[in-house]
């Protein structure tokens, strides 16, 4: 039974390497997303002069790119280039805080600008990986949302303070929600790779102590007990293997 036990417990597991990677990362698009939708909706109902406007856009930029280089929704087969996204969002964040005083147009066209070339990345990412991404659905609208906003922003050289409140707190508050619920998928799929892993190896150990069994009854022969455990292994490894990061990716929403 010592040899069954070891065959549940002692093999690899993709599943619950991918579980584990992101079992304690959820919170981040979940923070990050009520983080944003607050400041959305305070840009919304505020009264703002393009001043105080610059530095609270400035720090929305500097929390979504934190949160974007450390994003669980990337988590797998990765090359890191979320991290260089993330930063650069955090360069863009820290230069409008720290500009003199940007005049409203090149306010409306940084704000622009910087929302095209964030929902571009975050476009082509999710499509190009969409087989090791699992939730690359709400990665793809937040880039939609950001590109529309964007080049909304750029094409209106008569750009007003009012309308730029509007894109700027629709932009937080709608990929707010998408992030809220990315977190909460994030969360569910993670639990549910945990279980599917355990129920696998628990069926595989007592599958193993039952061939052992009836080897010790006399009713399996050695050769036929050693043959049985080693298509048990082998099926075994081969049902992790299929159900590995890619696997799971492929079934996102």
């Amino acid at each position: 039974m010592s040899q069954s036990t070891s065959l549940g417990e002692g093999r690899h597991s993709p599943l619950r390497e991918v579980a584990e990677q992101v079992r304690h990362l959820w919170w981040i698009p979940l923070l990050t997303g009520l983080v944003s939708i607050g400041f959305g909706l305070a840009i919304l109902a505020a009264d703002w002069t393009v001043h105080a406007l610059v530095i609270i856009t400035g720090l929305v930029f500097v929390i979504r790119g934190i949160a974007l280089a450390f994003s669980p929704a990337y988590a797998g087969r990765t090359s890191g280039e979320q991290v260089v996204a993330g930063i650069a969002a955090v360069i863009a964040g820290v230069v409008l805080v720290a500009w003199p005083g940007p005049s409203l147009l090149v306010l409306a066209f940084f704000v622009g600008a910087w929302l095209a070339v964030s929902g571009s990345f975050h476009i082509v990412t999710s499509i190009s990986r969409r087989r090791e991404l699992p939730h690359w659905g709400f990665t793809f609208s937040v880039g939609v949302i950001e590109l529309l906003l964007g080049i909304w922003a750029m094409r209106r050289p008569e750009a007003t303070l009012v309308l730029l409140i509007t894109i700027i707190g629709l932009w937080a508050v709608l990929t707010g929600v998408i992030y809220c619920a990315l977190a909460f998928e994030i969360r569910g799929t993670t639990r549910a790779l945990a279980k599917a892993t355990d129920v696998t190896e628990r069926d595989a150990a007592k599958l193993a102590g039952r061939l052992a069994q009836l080897h010790a009854e006399g009713l399996l022969s050695t050769e036929e007990y050693t043959q049985l455990r080693a298509s048990l292994l082998a099926a075994h490894t081969s049902a992790h293997a299929g159900h590995g990061p890619r696997g799971a990716a492929s079934s996102g929403p």
